[in-house]
């Protein structure tokens, strides 16, 4: 097909499962506005399938999308005819002039991003030295032991305990594309980035005023480091996609009963293990959080997000069962990195790991303060309204930059090296998750102030608690 047509294809039928399987949660309004959110349930998913079916033994190609996106599909018709169509509605708002101007500049963004991926060859060497590799094997030999598990006979991948969905991903890419063409991956990671724009304006529109929405949109897709990583051709900017929607989605279904979010949050729960071992810790820290902030409000939503998170992680088991059965040990093994007596002996590479990791997240010229921003919000909202709630934002990115500290604290390559090459990049799934959290703690915050009355907006008289944030 070429490089264009072949990956417009290959996202065509992303956007037609994930449609699928959005079906019976659809609200019957507005259909077309959720294209976004289908690419990405219906990329991680059909993603996540045809690498569960490569473990099972067969190639990845043509065949065995067709085969998994046809039963996923079904699946999708199927709940949809048993249990029907919602007859919820669609959240709406009208555009504003702020938003207008705002969406105006998010357009030129990311249409940059995509002509940009589709021109570019990725600059990053694990990209053609692990990712697409492991993805042309995957087409020829499937998941064959000799190339995927540590060996005396073969030659061997490196980091062979990195789970394989964007490697998938990108042998689809090239089989549609019908040539092996590295600006495949380049190509793929820009249209992801303009789903999660899109998707993340979707589910937030009609909750949040669209100037606040749309302006934080702009902070997150014109942050310099999304831009340079989505010519990557890396695994990072996908990882840190499914994990800000994985997020996102918890929060909205716990707040306000979306349905489309709890399959968001199921699907890029998934997508996100599937991704990079990072994936899966740090997919247990948010939605840890997220159960004991439900908890905490008394969310009667917290067995829904329970059961979708079991979903994302019950995906995960075939590879897991993999691996243990080829004996391929972790880069961190788990043992090391909770045993105090070894993590004392390297208590010096801990203190270089927090600063790294800070400098690139606060960094300015990187992701455009939206970590600080974060914190700022949620400061001022539990200032305002003394509920810790507004801090479970910022204390969820806090986590996952402790993990990440933690994990360069135990691992065994040399330091310097491993911060040197990898701190830039591992941290993008905390920049985005505080990108996207940022817009409706902002609106809570307006809200908030909208709804004191005059004479109490005095900073220095106590607000009285009025119990949980406003709700959508």
């Amino acid at each position: 097909m070429g490089l264009v047509a072949g990956v417009v294809a290959l996202n065509a039928v992303f956007v037609g499962v994930g449609y699928a399987l959005l079906l019976p949660v659809l609200p019957a309004s507005a259909t077309a506005s959720y294209a976004g959110a289908a690419l990405l349930v219906g990329g991680a998913a059909t993603g996540v399938g045809v690498f569960i079916a490569a473990i099972a033994g067969l190639r990845v190609g043509l065949l065995s999308l067709l085969g998994v996106a046809l039963l996923l599909t079904a699946g999708g018709i199927a709940v949809t005819f048993i249990r029907g169509r919602t007859a919820e509605q669609a959240p709406s708002a009208r555009l504003d002039t702020g938003g207008a101007v705002a969406l105006a500049g998010l357009v030129c963004v990311l249409t940059l991003a995509l002509v940009g991926g589709f021109r570019s060859s990725p600059w990053l060497d694990d990209s053609w030295g692990i990712w697409l590799p492991k993805g042309i094997a995957l087409s020829a030999h499937a998941l064959d032991e000799r190339l995927f598990a540590p060996n005396g006979t073969y030659v061997f991948f490196e980091v062979p305990d990195y789970p394989l969905w964007w490697s998938t991903v990108a042998a689809l890419g090239v089989r549609f594309a019908g040539n092996v063409d590295a600006r495949v991956l380049d190509a793929q990671l820009g249209i992801l980035v303009a789903a999660f724009a899109a998707t993340v304006a979707r589910l937030l529109w009609g909750r949040v005023r669209p100037w606040v929405l749309l302006w934080t949109l702009v902070l997150v897709v014109g942050s310099p480091e999304l831009l340079r990583q989505t010519q990557s051709g890396g695994a990072d900017v996908p990882l840190g996609i499914f994990v800000a929607c994985f997020g996102l989605g918890a929060a909205l279904w716990l707040a306000c009963g979306d349905r489309v979010a709890l399959v968001v949050t199921a699907a890029c729960g998934a997508g996100a293990i599937a991704t990079k071992t990072e994936g899966a810790p740090e997919v247990a820290l948010v939605l840890a959080v997220a159960l004991g902030a439900g908890a905490m409000l008394a969310r009667p939503r917290v067995p829904a997000l329970a059961a979708a998170g079991a979903v994302a992680f019950a995906t995960a088991v075939p590879w897991w069962a993999w691996r243990a059965a080829h004996e391929i040990p972790s880069r961190v093994p788990l043992r090391d990195a909770l045993d105090p007596a070894f993590l004392a002996n390297r208590t010096g590479r801990l203190g270089e790991s927090v600063a790294t990791l800070g400098g690139h997240l606060l960094d300015p010229t990187e992701w455009l303060l939206l970590v600080p921003l974060l914190l700022v919000v949620s400061v001022l909202g539990w200032r305002r309204s003394r509920q810790a709630v507004w801090l479970v934002p910022a204390g969820v990115v806090a986590l996952g930059y402790a993990f990440l500290a933690w994990a360069y604290w135990a691992a065994q390559e040399d330091l310097d090296y491993l911060l040197g090459t990898s701190a830039y990049r591992t941290v993008t799934p905390l920049a985005l998750l505080a990108g996207v959290l940022v817009a409706p703690l902002v609106e809570l915050l307006l809200r908030d102030r909208e709804a004191t009355p005059v004479e109490m907006r005095d900073t220095s008289v106590p607000v009285p608690d009025t119990g949980s944030p406003p709700r959508c």
